[in-house]
């Protein structure tokens, strides 16, 4: 079971009646993440890991005849990186802090500020969230007790290099699904 309580706090009840504080959003039965993880590479390993992503070509098991012959061998998973079914991920890499300041004549007086880890944004729909393969997961996560490295007032915990960050800590969304 879950529950948002009147300050917009998402909770996971677990099967024992013990309540944990989760940073995600639960609205019309999508579950709304945001996450950075310290490169493209370290986001795509953990993703494939708890099944937000899949390989576009699955990885095929080896197939025998009755009489344990090989018929078909087995094919390791390839192509692009894609969500997986029922979920939406936005990618959006470095995110700017404090845009660049330009002169009168559109010559930049102060660089933009930026944070160069990797962000995302993901959507888990209705139908994955109601299998709940995802409470186990975020609940680990919230034990984790290792704090981000935040930006502004915003709050995150870490778990193997990616933070997930705290929804009602974020002032100015960058990506919105609508």
């Amino acid at each position: 079971m879950t529950y948002t309580d009147e300050t917009g706090r998402l909770y996971v009840v677990a099967e024992d009646g013990t309540e944990t504080a989760v940073f995600a959003k639960l609205s019309g039965g999508v579950l709304h993440c945001m996450v950075r993880a310290t490169d493209e590479a370290t986001f795509n390993a953990v993703g494939l890991s708890v099944g937000l992503l899949s390989y576009e070509n699955p990885a095929q098991p080896e197939v025998l005849d009755e009489d344990g012959n090989v018929v078909t061998a087995a094919v390791e998973a390839s192509g692009a990186i894609v969500p997986s079914a029922g979920n939406t991920v936005t990618r959006i890499g470095s995110h700017v802090i404090t845009p660049a300041v330009l002169g009168d004549e559109g010559v930049e007086v102060t660089p933009a500020v930026t944070d160069d880890r990797y962000h995302v944004n993901f959507w888990l729909g209705a139908d994955v969230v109601a299998r709940g393969a995802w409470k186990p997961w975020i609940i680990q996560w919230m034990a984790s007790d290792i704090e981000g490295t935040p930006n502004k007032d915003e709050s995150s915990l870490a778990m193997n290099g990616i933070e997930l960050i705290d929804p009602l800590t974020v002032t100015s969304p960058s990506n919105v699904l609508l």
